[in-house]
């Protein structure tokens, strides 16, 4: 037994760490977040805060924030703790009731009641003023709308999505929820210098040189607004940051001394015109710090920063650009459609008027013999009626045995003929013709077909393109020219280069080289990463003659642990079956199996040309049905005989774990879910035999853990109970599964007969 094994690629994950990190880190940021105080006594972040946390973390978040609370010893440290537990009791009961707890203005409520009507409580317990109750609502409102920025960024955070892709609402979010963390830890001073503005003068300064005059002073703005709401006697920080933020932006194109420099000066200028001249050398302290962090700050900082100030909208003309390539791809496919349709009802009609007839064959010799015979009025003028029923009956001995024979004629006509060994010579000569038409005709007919069926196959793939720049939201001009630029320090020669950005939020980068340059998949990854300030998986590379395509897509939610295992029919050098797996660089895994007629050579060739061929038009963007069409055509015009295979096709989308079957004569496949295998059976001809193929397809969504097993022909016996309970119950690798899957199959076969056997196990774990 000769047994071919293919290696496979693994990524272990462990669920019960990451819980226990995620966990931990919401303990801790409820710890931090408590420190975050407005008018030297507020605190209302930390309520905001277990307003927000998801419900699976809501324990951690509402023990973090009441630990903090007690320790850290804010004002009021009661009231907070027990606003806090009644936060985290509203939101326990009401999570269920969907309408409300999806609701966009669901955390904003549940933040602001418990801390208002706490608030009143409070004011009603003391001798109060309208200045009191002014804060009590400035405190409420400051809660709420914490809770929908601290909701907002939670949640994109576990979306999983890239910072280059967040809109400009979202990045507001984010950085208002930034602002409350600075905040948090503002409070943290040695000798009165703060390392909350600290951090908030670094911030400012790498807004201020990545984002120039609007980045500086944007984050300046924030930043003073923030720490000058803090305490008394901070206003100052608002103008010092937020013009100092704008002048150091103007002088970003300088470098990273002039940013530094000009920051200084403007922030020490409002800093002399403070009243708290207590504050005058700390504040200072602090700008100098910030410079000198900010200078030694590594390149890695820019991979970070440089997606908050990338463009995520295409201009008007790009947009123009894009929707025309759409709209003529989307026209020209209609157009072959309708192309297609044309040839095929012309084709019948024309069929109709002159698909060959046996009738011709008897007119054909009445012209020939009869209308020279000296009996001709007898036969055709007097007795017309009758000699053509003669005629007919010659039909029937015809179409039975190919011929007719003078005795055949003497027999089946009502009078003797006196041309009979003439006549039966002639009708067997118009009769061959007449099988030679009927062949010819069925000949132009497959041909025709095949004809219209490239019409449609056309059609289709103008179709996916015009689908596929649909889907594309914009395009990143920038992130484009500084790729090409980085190609060209490379000595290579780009052609084209395209950053694209879908409906999600996902960017793709296409390269088209020339020449025969090395390409380093690590390198080219690591940088071109960097330099669009996402993370791109492994690049897939297609070449084609002197020219090679370059696909880079963001590192996707799942990863993929496949085995394939094979057992080759009586130790035959060739396999019948041909399999591979691989990335589209679409963000999409792809398994292809197949199996040629028989075995051997032969088979080896029809599998291995449908597998390559199915590759090709899959990496190069094409729907699984436009490719297995074309595949139909090139096995029908490969040779005059007969060539099919089977083809079965899986395709797993690792950003959403949607999957797709496609099958054209392939056997059924299997989908472990949890502890259950579902059987997915489809009923279709290989591809090969008719010129207008038909797949069947299924689809189903995928989670980590699920497992595909393909199979080919070879492993299907009488009864398949034993592989769904084999896949059920199997613990192994991938790998082991396929091994076990064919080991098995050899095992069963009951009817003495040996042949190709290939199983495909795919798991889907998350990355």
């Amino acid at each position: 037994m000769n047994n071919q094994k293919v290696a496979t690629y693994e990524n272990e994950n462990s669920p019960l760490l990451r819980s226990v990190v995620e966990s931990g880190l919401y303990l801790l940021f409820g710890v931090i977040i408590c420190r975050g105080v407005i008018f030297s006594a507020l605190a209302p972040f930390g309520c905001s805060y277990v307003a927000s946390a998801p419900r699976r973390r809501l324990f951690f978040a509402t023990l973090g924030v009441s630990l903090g609370y007690i320790l850290l010893k804010p004002r009021d440290a009661f009231r907070y703790v027990a606003v806090t537990v009644a936060i985290a009791l509203v939101r326990w009961l009401a999570e269920d009731i969907k309408p409300l707890s999806s609701s966009i203005i669901y955390a904003p409520a549940v933040a602001f009641t418990p801390v208002f009507a706490s608030g009143v409580v409070m004011m009603f317990t003391n001798t109060s003023t309208l200045t009191d109750f002014s804060l009590v609502v400035v405190e409420a409102l400051m809660a709420a709308g914490a809770a929908f920025f601290i909701s907002r960024s939670l949640f994109l955070v576990a979306s999983g999505r890239r910072l280059g892709s967040f809109t400009q609402a979202e990045l507001s979010g984010l950085v208002m929820t930034a602002c409350v963390l600075i905040l948090s830890v503002g409070s943290i001073q040695l000798e009165g210098i703060s390392l909350g503005r600290i951090i908030a003068a670094v911030a400012v300064l790498l807004c201020a040189r990545y984002g120039s005059a609007a980045g500086g002073a944007v984050s300046g703005v924030c930043a003073g607004a923030v720490f000058g709401l803090s305490e008394a006697g901070l206003g100052f920080l608002c103008g010092g940051f937020s013009f100092g933020g704008l002048v150091a932006g103007l002088f970003a194109g300088v470098g990273k001394l002039g940013v530094c420099l000009s920051f200084i000066i403007c922030n020490s200028v409002f800093l002399l015109s403070s009243a708290e001249s207590s504050l005058v050398l700390p504040v200072f302290v602090e700008t100098v710090i910030a410079s000198a962090v900010f200078m030694l700050l590594p390149r890695e900082v820019e991979r970070f920063i440089t997606p908050l100030f990338l463009s995520r909208e295409s201009t008007r003309g790009e947009q123009s650009l894009r929707n025309s390539v759409v709209m003529r791809l989307d026209f020209a496919s209609n157009a072959l459609k309708n192309v297609e349709g044309c040839v095929n009802s012309v084709s019948r009609h024309l069929k109709k008027l002159y698909a060959p007839d046996i009738e011709r064959v008897f007119e054909t010799t009445r012209e020939d013999v009869c209308s020279s015979c000296g009996l001709r009025v007898f036969c055709w003028e007097r007795q017309e009626n009758v000699t053509r029923e003669d005629f007919q009956r010659l039909a029937a001995p015809l179409k039975s045995q190919g011929f007719v024979n003078e005795s055949d004629v003497g027999n089946l006509f009502s009078k003797k003929c006196c041309r009979a060994v003439e006549l039966s010579d002639r009708i067997n000569s118009n009769y061959r013709d007449y099988l030679g038409g009927l062949e010819a005709a069925q000949r132009v007919g497959e041909v025709r077909g095949l004809v219209a069926g490239q019409f449609a196959g056309l059609s289709e793939i103008l179709g996916d393109l015009a689908e596929e720049f649909e889907n594309y939201k914009s395009f990143d001009p920038d992130s484009s020219a500084r790729v090409t630029e980085y190609l060209r320090s490379k000595s290579l020669t780009p052609v084209e280069c395209g950053c694209m950005i879908d409906s999600g939020g996902r960017m793709t980068v296409e390269i088209q080289l020339t020449g025969r340059a090395r390409l380093h998949r690590q390198e080219l990854c690591r940088d071109i990463s960097a330099l669009c300030g996402r993370c791109f998986d492994t690049p897939v590379i297609t070449e084609i003659g002197s020219r090679k395509r370059v696909l880079l897509s963001e590192v996707p939610v799942f990863d993929i642990e496949v085995g394939v295992f094979q057992h080759v029919y009586k130790n035959s050098r060739l396999c019948g079956d041909c399999v591979n797996c691989f990335s589209n660089g679409f963000g999409d895994f792809v398994a292809v199996v197949s199996d040629g007629m028989g075995t051997g050579g032969r088979a080896a060739v029809d599998s291995n040309m449908t597998v390559s061929i199915l590759t090709k038009l899959l990496k190069a963007g094409l729907s699984e049905d436009s490719a297995i069409r074309v595949v139909n055509s090139a096995l029908m015009v490969k040779s005059e005989d007969e060539s099919l295979a089977t083809v079965d096709l899986l395709r797993v989308n690792l950003f959403t774990g949607r999957c797709s079957l496609s099958k054209a004569g392939a056997p059924f496949t299997f989908i472990r879910k949890g502890g259950h295998v579902i059987k997915k059976t489809a009923s279709s001809l290989p591809v090969g035999i008719l010129g207008d193929i038909s797949c069947s397809s299924d689809s189903s969504k995928l989670t980590g853990g699920d497992v595909v097993v393909m199979i080919s022909d070879g492993a299907v016996t009488s009864d398949e109970k034993w592989l769904e309970k084999l896949i059920r119950d199997h613990k192994g690798s991938s790998s082991d599964l396929a091994e076990a899957v064919v080991s098995e199959a050899l095992k069963r076969r009951s009817d003495g007969h040996d042949d190709d056997i290939t199983a495909v196990a795919v798991k889907l774990i998350e990355n």
